[in-house]
């Protein structure tokens, strides 16, 4: 083993030996001043006059391979879910009393009305919460640490390649703020995929462990956890859009561009962008017509927000584009495809009669498939059904509860409209399960 890696190892020990001795501390502060302090910090990196959200918008482009134009929308965006009312309501919504986090808390229940004792409940934290989060979207890891700092876990947090720069400047505005709090945290990066030795020792003698990531990758460290611990996983999901054919009768330019700007969000990286859109035919409907609007909404966008242009990143996308379109155009020439594309811009929209084997799309790529009914959607999708995180919906209202029922029942988590689906609250059902919830347990005294 060489001295680096010796160096790391014996790095992550010292840090958790650290973040075991801060939880005393934390226990002893109510829940509603660290989210106060936790919102404070938040707060910053959407203040425009604040020398952080100013690092952050200095770093987070070519780290995350986002333009400027697009990092600080998609900065504002995370942001919004730090705030004070934020975090306040996010507490509300997942405890009846959030002083529940504090202490026993006498609690009527259901079942215990006619009962001469009613139980004192007590919501406890692990002793120690590791997050190996992903990078395909920047905040992911800040959100984790407020989740874990809220239940009062110290927390070692290995955030994703792509979004190290908003952890570790959270953490560290979170130090000068309140050195106590602050000390409850550790950010340590090092390549997930290729260093399983410090990923193991990272998560040994942890309560709970939270994965971010692949099938593969979570599979990977939950393979290293005895049974004893709480084991959180966000595995790999992706986003789908429908819409209905009576969205389709006007303002399609509108709706269009509602599609566009949530594929264009974080690149089409995350679970919350469409990588699929299913339109309902109709007699007077015109499914290429909508195709070619997304298209145009895609190169007004361009300009708007303008994809990377670091020569590395930019270079090895536009050659995999390429080598995609070419793929794809092979596909045309047999008439089972049609394929819009900006050129040298990273975006591309296809309109498939089936749902192919296409390659991978990468960039602002959506691809569109007809069908007679929304309701065929998800025979159509199968087995994908049980990793699909978020759908955005185009349709009449007085549809959209039957088809949040249909998917809900399929394995979506999420049904949002399209100008809603980028940004979830900080208080959504993260996989369909309250994201603090998860990372506690419970203590019933009769």
């Amino acid at each position: 083993m060489s001295v680096n890696r010796d160096a790391e190892l014996a790095q992550i020990n010292e840090a958790k030996v650290a973040l075991q001795q801060a939880r005393p501390a934390i226990l002893s502060r109510p829940v509603a001043e660290i989210a106060d302090v936790l919102g404070r910090v938040g707060e910053r990196f959407s203040n425009p006059d604040d020398q952080l959200r100013r690092m952050a918008l200095d770093k987070l482009p070519s780290e995350a391979k986002l333009s400027r134009e697009l990092a600080e929308v998609v900065l504002d965006g995370m942001a919004a879910g730090w705030t004070r009312e934020a975090l306040s309501i996010l507490l509300k919504s997942e405890f009846s009393d959030p002083a529940l986090l504090d202490g026993l808390v006498r609690v009527q229940q259901k079942g215990h009305e006619k009962s001469l004792s009613v139980p004192s409940l007590m919501a406890v934290g692990p002793t120690l919460c590791v997050q190996v989060s992903s990078g395909s979207v920047p905040g992911v890891g800040v959100n984790a640490l407020i989740r874990s700092l809220l239940v009062k876990a110290p927390t070692l947090i290995k955030p994703g390649a792509g979004d190290v720069v908003l952890t570790q400047l959270f953490a560290e505005a979170l130090r000068d703020a309140d050195a106590e709090l602050g000390s409850a945290v550790a950010v340590r990066y090092w390549s997930g995929g290729k260093d399983h030795e410090l990923t193991k020792q990272a998560v040994a003698g942890a309560d709970a462990v939270v994965v971010y990531g692949s099938d593969e990758s979570v599979l990977s460290v939950q393979g290293m956890l005895p049974v004893s611990c709480r084991f959180i996983a966000y595995h790999h999901r992706f986003g789908i859009g429908i819409v209905g054919r009576e969205k389709l009768r006007d303002s399609m330019e509108d709706l269009a561009s509602e599609v566009a700007r949530a594929v264009a969000m974080f690149e089409n990286r995350g679970c919350v962008c469409p990588q699929v859109l299913f339109v309902e035919r109709g007699e007077d409907v015109e499914v290429e017509a909508f195709a070619h609007l997304i298209a145009e909404s895609f190169e007004r966008l361009a300009c708007e927000w303008p994809s990377h242009v670091e020569p590395v990143f930019a270079d090895r996308e536009s050659a995999l584009l390429r080598q995609v379109r070419d793929t794809i155009e092979i596909h045309q020439a047999a008439g089972s495809v049609r394929m819009l594309h900006g050129g040298i811009e990273n975006w591309t929209v296809v309109s498939e009669l089936d749902l192919l084997q296409l390659p991978f799309l990468p960039g602002r790529s959506l691809r569109i498939r007809p069908v007679q009914n929304l309701e065929d959607v998800p025979s159509l999708l199968g087995e994908s059904c049980r990793h699909i995180q978020s759908v955005g919906y185009a349709v009449a209202e007085d549809r959209v509860d039957d088809i949040a029922v249909l998917f809900g029942r399929a394995g979506a988590s999420r049904v949002v409209p399209f100008d809603a689906m980028s940004f979830p609250p900080a208080w959504w059902l993260h996989d369909g399960q309250g994201p603090l919830r998860a990372l506690i347990g419970w203590v019933e005294v009769q």
